[in-house]
């Protein structure tokens, strides 16, 4: 077990919150007033709050060093997931599996039925992998290159991506973050999938109609059969398209399916499209490491089609992962210099009503989530935090474990600086605030959530004594 941060002062509430406020000016400057990434500002923040760890809270150097370690610990699995899959893309498209899935997915899909059967599919695909990054990496990539040769916006199209994926993946008790949440509160997963079903399955509905409604609108417009057509001959031209290319998809689903680990589905996901490349278009060997190291490069003549498959390789996901770990950084200080608890204290302390307890709940998952900028950190204090301020007013845990995934799970692929935005960027290089608003499945999803807890419409009670709390430093706990 990891040394434990209790022995640590607490810092004051000014010492606490400097460090969230210094992050937000940080990255609105960075976006509205500078317009460049958010790397290099995000790094300062980190720096800021590292000379507030030092200098003013008295902490030695070591200890801020720890803090970022840990942080960054929590999201070594995803940098894991993240590299390769910039690896499977560039040996997907150089093996002809990607260009095949958007080949046969502009024979058969229409533009008016494509948002709602994007969200549909890949909600299929979280329910059945549990993990909407294996969702976004996979079908969701194809779905997208299917919807920019369809002409359909690539907000929309990203916007109905994570809807589905992330449905899915709230529904499925083979998500993490779902067994964490639930775990962590004590409650029984499958009561939690229920209790989460009641805000989700109409945040799905309204979403389903909605990207029906947005169909509507490509329905009434002349479909560009000339692009499409423009395209599909540039794939035959350059790629062996027949339906065997489908198999490396089917094979990788398959073993998610199987409860395969991800990173092991992936690589062997990756090394036969490799294989496939090698076989069925002719690549040699050394094209085939380049497109997985540095991207496949179609250079068709064709504009279109160049800017859809010119994509993937390890270094792709370069950005994505220095953000990554920029990001946690800055986490891992703030909770391990116990900025966190303070926080955390400190809003818990503004709820007097059941009411206020229940809105104090989702406001203070958000705050987590934009700032630590882990699920798995913001479920356990969301959870630890208010499962037995709930239980004392008469509400059962499950409320606040369906509370931490609607505003903690679900907006994180919404946040540019987070993992989850950062991995949905650097896969379509679509800025979350462009998807944001067609989004619809998260949005409503959360505001029904808020909705019943102002309310009190869905409040499952509790009956039970609280149980007694136990120390917290489990969270290091190996």
């Amino acid at each position: 077990m990891e040394k434990s941060n209790k022995h640590f002062p607490k810092p004051t509430t000014a010492q606490a919150f400097t460090p969230l406020i210094v992050l937000v000016i940080c990255v609105m400057l960075a976006y509205l007033v500078f317009g460049v990434y958010p790397h290099i500002p995000l790094f300062f923040a980190v720096a800021i709050t590292a000379a507030i760890a030092v200098f003013w809270m008295g902490h030695k150097w070591d200890v801020v060093q720890e803090g970022m370690l840990k942080g960054i610990n929590f999201a070594l699995d995803a940098v894991l997931i993240l590299t390769i899959v910039g690896i499977l893309i560039g040996a997907w498209i150089e093996g002809g599996i990607v260009p095949s899935i958007v080949y046969y997915g502009l024979q058969i899909i229409s533009p008016q039925i494509f948002l709602a059967a994007t969200l549909i599919i890949c909600a299929l695909v979280s329910v059945f992998t549990g993990s909407s990054w294996n969702s976004l990496g996979t079908v969701g990539l194809a779905m997208f290159v299917i919807g920019e040769g369809l002409g359909v916006p690539s907000g929309m199209t990203v916007g109905a991506i994570v809807s589905g994926a992330y449905f899915g993946d709230k529904l499925s008790p083979l998500s993490d973050t779902t067994v964490v949440a639930s775990g962590t509160g004590g409650v029984n997963i499958y009561d939690h999938i229920k209790h989460m079903l009641k805000i989700s399955g109409p945040g799905f509905i309204i979403a389903l109609v909605l990207f029906g409604i947005l169909g509507s609108r490509f329905a009434a417009s002349e479909l560009d059969t000339g692009q499409i057509a423009e395209i599909s001959g540039a794939i035959t031209a350059n790629f062996n398209v027949n339906p065997i290319m489908l198999l490396p998809l089917i094979i990788v689903l398959a073993m998610i399916l199987k409860r395969v680990p991800p990173i092991a589905a992936l690589s062997l996901g990756a090394i036969i499209g490799g294989i496939w490349a090698l076989i069925f278009q002719g690549a040699d060997v050394g094209a085939i490491m380049n497109s997985m190291d540095n991207g496949f490069v179609m250079d068709s003549g064709v504009e279109v089609v160049d800017g859809l498959l010119s994509r993937g390789g390890l270094q792709s996901m370069m950005w994505t992962i220095s953000m990554i770990l920029i990001t946690l950084m800055f986490g891992g200080i703030i909770e391990h210099t116990r900025m966190t608890e303070v926080i955390l204290e400190k809003l818990l302390s503004v709820a007097k009503t059941p009411m206020q307890l229940r809105v104090m709940a989702h406001v203070t998952t958000l705050i987590l989530i934009l700032t630590v900028l882990s699920h798995y950190l913001t479920h356990v204090l969301t959870c630890r935090t208010y499962k037995h301020a709930f239980e004392q007013q008469g509400m059962h845990a499950k409320n606040v474990t369906r509370t931490s995934e609607a505003w903690g799970t679900l907006p994180s692929s919404l946040i540019p600086w987070g993992p989850c935005g950062v991995f949905v960027f650097g896969l379509y290089g679509v800025h979350p605030f462009t998807y944001l608003p067609f989004a619809f499945y998260i949005l409503a999803t959360m505001a029904i959530s808020l909705i019943f807890a102002i309310i009190g419409f869905d409040v499952a009670k509790y009956e039970g004594e609280p149980e007694v709390d136990v120390d917290s430093d489990a969270v290091y706990a190996d």
